[in-house]
């Protein structure tokens, strides 16, 4: 294969300095992972010399990556990949979907999940410091971030190591935007039963979101929280059911007072127009009286009664945000712990040791979309100050 045509360099003058190839070229974007034109470019200013082309397209990178790392990078892409008795899962962050469905993205992200699995990095800078291809994924993923013009972030990563008499198994979302990754552990983790019951886990974790293995699994701190939240709302129904007859009556006093101005007549006793209102309105009547029974029996709530609701909503709760506690999205009204102990009847030591979801952008708070007549403003203010 021919080395290429040489690029003459100029100077500002027009004299020829040293001569760039597109070997050079080549050489400095293996080395970089910058564009084309910015190799060029760096290695002209440097007059050929690779050392300082590289030291430029470094400083050029840095600037760029300055400049978005004040961006918020919510959108992008996870994935989960098992090897033997190792699994991992791992969220790459770029700013926008169409960026995210490019093949360098995909490539990077398919590349962070290998070497995961090969390296099991306890955390984000670890997985970053990990050195792929001649470079570490921070440099690789800044190139990602000056090369797009959007941020890029290797925002997390998890490593689940299974034992001998375990299975590991993964889902990942068709949008690639949630990833689960679950070990069953059991006598026969190869089982087709026990295969099937994780495979039925990870779509349950992927569609309930279940945010606890088990009840005990739940901190008692958040649980009084939650309980606490649940009062509050309880107090503040009761507060407005009170409240609820008053601000009826106000209204068809409203609505009387209105309809007496427009036929031009005085009123009488308001007590007695209400009175004649609600004796030929049999809806409004009815209303009202479900407004009166809903105060009399907030106001009338015993504390004791109080609590045991509040212990009915919070194990509601706890139902919805643990996994062994949730009815199974494939067998209807059927707990998973159920589910479990069905398959555990015929492949002893079946259950669920533990598991990890991971969505695209949760937790992430999100700037505010501009619209257009927002945009349009800025722009011609920042017109308007050059």
């Amino acid at each position: 294969m021919c080395a290429g045509p040489e690029i003459p360099a100029k100077t500002q003058r027009g004299e020829s300095m040293a001569a760039i190839t597109a070997a050079m070229v080549k050489e400095l974007r293996e080395r970089t992972q910058s564009g084309m034109s910015d190799c060029k470019n760096a290695l002209v200013q440097a007059e050929g010399d690779m050392a300082k082309a590289v030291e430029i397209l470094q400083k050029m990178g840095k600037a760029k990556g300055d400049k978005a790392a004040g961006k918020v990078a919510a959108e992008g892409s996870v994935t989960a990949r098992v090897n033997g008795h190792v699994g991992v899962v791992v969220e790459l962050n770029c700013q926008t979907d169409f960026v995210a469905r490019g093949e360098e993205f995909k490539a990077a992200l398919r590349d962070l999940s290998h070497a995961a699995l090969e390296h099991k990095p306890a955390d984000k800078a670890a997985l970053e410091a990990i050195a792929f291809s001649g470079m570490t994924f921070k440099d690789r993923i800044e190139g990602l971030t000056v090369r797009s013009g959007e941020k890029h972030d290797v925002r997390r990563v998890a490593v689940i190591e299974g034992g001998a008499g375990s299975h590991l198994h993964t889902y990942v979302h068709s949008n690639d935007r949630i990833a689960v990754l679950a070990e069953i552990a059991s006598s026969d983790p190869k089982n087709a039963k026990v295969i099937e019951f994780a495979d039925d886990i990870c779509l349950q974790v992927a569609s309930m979101n279940p945010k606890y293995l088990d009840r005990a699994d739940v901190p008692a701190a958040d649980i009084a929280k939650q309980r606490e939240i649940f009062s509050a709302l309880m107090d503040k129904e009761d507060a407005e059911a009170v409240a609820a007859p008053v601000d009826f009556l106000a209204r068809i006093q409203a609505i009387i007072t209105e309809v007496a101005a427009e036929e031009g007549r005085a009123l009488g006793d308001m007590d007695a127009e209400v009175k004649a209102h609600l004796e030929k309105s049999e809806k409004d009547r009815a209303t009202l009286e479900g407004f009166k029974k809903a105060a009399e029996k907030a106001k009338g709530r015993a504390p004791a009664a109080k609590e045991k609701i509040l212990d009915g909503k919070v194990a509601k709760w706890l139902t919805e945000i643990v996994l062994l506690d949730q009815n199974s999205v494939k067998e209807n009204n059927t707990p998973i712990s159920k589910v479990m102990a069905n398959v555990a009847k015929e492949v002893a030591g079946t259950k669920i040791v533990r598991f990890v979801r991971f969505e695209v952008g949760e937790g992430i708070e999100k700037a505010a979309a501009k619209d257009f007549a927002t945009e349009v403003a800025e722009m011609a203010a920042a017109s308007a100050k050059a």
